[in-house]
């Protein structure tokens, strides 16, 4: 079973299209985010699975088989991450006890939704990470989670993770990696002409199905949201300083693994980043 097995993408995208502008707090500044995502998902990359979901698969396995039931998911642009999770545990024979996490309420929505209908034991809630502890957990899942904080606000979400970790539990993460050094690019020039990207994602709007004002309204929003990315304002995450996070937090690191990231199927084209998939364990 995989993930697209059990995601009502096309319905989950509808409703964080419809539904994002009155949920996500303006504050946040993240309603053009959440409301584009699943649609980006659905119309540029197909309904793929985010990145990395047969590593998750694979570690929730051998997690699942030493008996790990209690999962963390520490935020989520959407539904996807959850239902990696729960297609893992299915295939693994176990029930898991989810918690997902995020501060913000279209997500959570999503999440909860997806949650009823797979009739999982889930509580999703809102809250920060910079705050939140779980307690006892065997799992705390994470995606390209980390590049939305300042560095030092880095350090308090990986803190958290390990608190909320049982002893001997995992952490499991799948992240973009910025190279090192200075003048590192970051992304390619030509992941900056937005006028053509727009252009692109419109005509593959009217191809899903979207009509003529949708695909053009979804092009704008996608526009606004790739003129101001996370890292231009917090900066690339490096493999050095997560190392230096983990260390802080007391997680050993069991695996880094990286290969050269040749595509981005929602947000944009990140092909000076590596993918990495990250396991990192705690004490005991």
């Amino acid at each position: 079973m995989t993930p697209v097995d059990i995601e009502p993408l096309p319905r989950l995208a509808r409703l964080a299209w419809d539904r994002a502008p009155a949920l996500c707090a303006s504050r946040d500044g993240c309603a053009d985010y959440h409301r584009s995502w699943s649609m980006l998902r659905l119309v540029r990359a197909g309904g793929k699975p985010p990145a990395g979901w047969r590593f998750f698969h694979a570690e929730i396995a051998r997690a699942a088989a030493r008996g790990a039931r209690r999962v963390l998911i520490s935020g989520g642009a959407d539904a996807g991450l959850l239902a990696i999770v729960a297609s893992g545990f299915r295939n693994a024979g176990v029930v898991p006890r989810i918690t997902f996490v995020d501060r913000c309420a279209t997500p959570v929505m999503q999440n909860r939704l997806l949650g009823a209908e797979l009739g999982l034991d889930l509580r999703a809630e809102t809250a920060d990470l910079r705050e939140f502890r779980a307690d006892g957990m065997d799992l705390v899942i994470a995606h390209s989670f980390l590049v939305f904080f300042e560095t030092a606000e880095r350090a308090r979400v990986v803190a958290n993770w390990a608190e909320s970790l049982a002893p001997g539990g995992a952490l499991l993460m799948s992240s973009a990696l910025a190279d090192e050094g200075p003048g590192a690019l970051w992304r390619p020039a030509s992941a900056d002409d937005i006028p053509a990207r727009k252009a692109r994602l419109q005509a593959q709007a009217r191809g899903a199905g979207l009509t003529p004002a949708e695909a053009a309204e979804l092009a704008d929003v996608a526009g606004r949201v790739w003129a101001t990315r996370p890292s231009d304002r917090t900066g690339g995450l490096t493999e050095a300083e997560l190392r230096g996070h983990f260390r802080a937090a007391g997680l050993a690191v069991e695996r880094i693994a990286c290969k050269p990231r040749a595509d981005a199927p929602a947000l944009g084209a990140a092909r000076q980043r590596r993918r990495a998939e990250i396991v990192a364990r705690a004490p005991g």
